[in-house]
């Protein structure tokens, strides 16, 4: 006589897939923010890296031509003087990893490429509205400061940053308006422009802020 003898099949219980799934779930839940940091923190890194080649390309032109090049066009983009005819960099319209795509789209700029670039501004000082007209009216770009006849304007610009002022969106993804709002992050808007607002890493990792760079500082932060 043949007797079968049935095994029974080890499995997992109801509550043992639970735990194992809430086991899976905290990991994610630790190791997702972790994974968007350190993007984050790859993507400051090579703001800061692109705007070091840029600062040394401005400083060679200013050696040839004893001036930094004017701003270029309505998005203040780097300079094509960088790249021709002498290639200080071998291109001037360097793609910025935080430019915000949707935001663009969204808005319909006018030239949605060009939005897409870090921001240069020559940074240049007038002491009376009448300079800052004649200036404008001989065909020069509009500059970035001028005296407090004109509320309008970045002061104390100059005194800040010097004469050139390199400006990537940050991880909050917006380039200010240049609006003088009052926050937690502007305690003075007399003196700071929204976008003026450097973007501090220890305010978390997609704080507000631009990722900035100048000609008196790497850090792009006011003396």
């Amino acid at each position: 006589m043949i007797t079968l003898r049935l095994c029974k099949k080890a499995a997992f219980t109801l509550i043992e897939l639970l735990i194992v799934i809430a086991i899976i779930a905290l990991l994610a839940l630790i190791a997702i923010p972790n994974f968007v940091e350190s993007q984050t923190r790859a993507k400051v890194a090579r703001a800061l890296a692109d705007m070091r080649s840029i600062a040394s390309a401005l400083e060679a032109y200013r050696t040839d031509y004893t001036a930094y090049p004017p701003n270029d066009g309505v998005y203040n983009v780097v300079p094509i003087q960088l790249s021709t005819p002498v290639a200080y960099v071998t291109q001037s319209h360097f793609v910025d990893p935080f430019c915000d795509k949707e935001r663009i789209l969204r808005f319909g700029v006018p030239d949605p490429e060009l939005a897409r670039y870090y921001t240069y501004n020559q940074i240049l000082k007038f002491n009376s509205l009448l300079e800052l007209a004649q200036w404008v009216m001989a065909g020069n770009p509009d500059p970035y400061e001028v005296s407090a006849d004109c509320p309008n304007r970045n002061l104390g610009a100059m005194e800040r940053y010097g004469p050139w002022r390199l400006s990537s969106n940050g991880p909050d993804r917006v380039f200010s308006n240049g609006n003088r709002t009052a926050g937690p992050f502007n305690p003075n808007p007399l003196v700071l422009l929204g976008c003026d607002i450097p973007y501090d890493p220890t305010n978390g990792a997609a704080s507000v802020g631009n990722v900035l760079r100048t000609h008196k500082s790497a850090k792009g932060l006011a003396p």
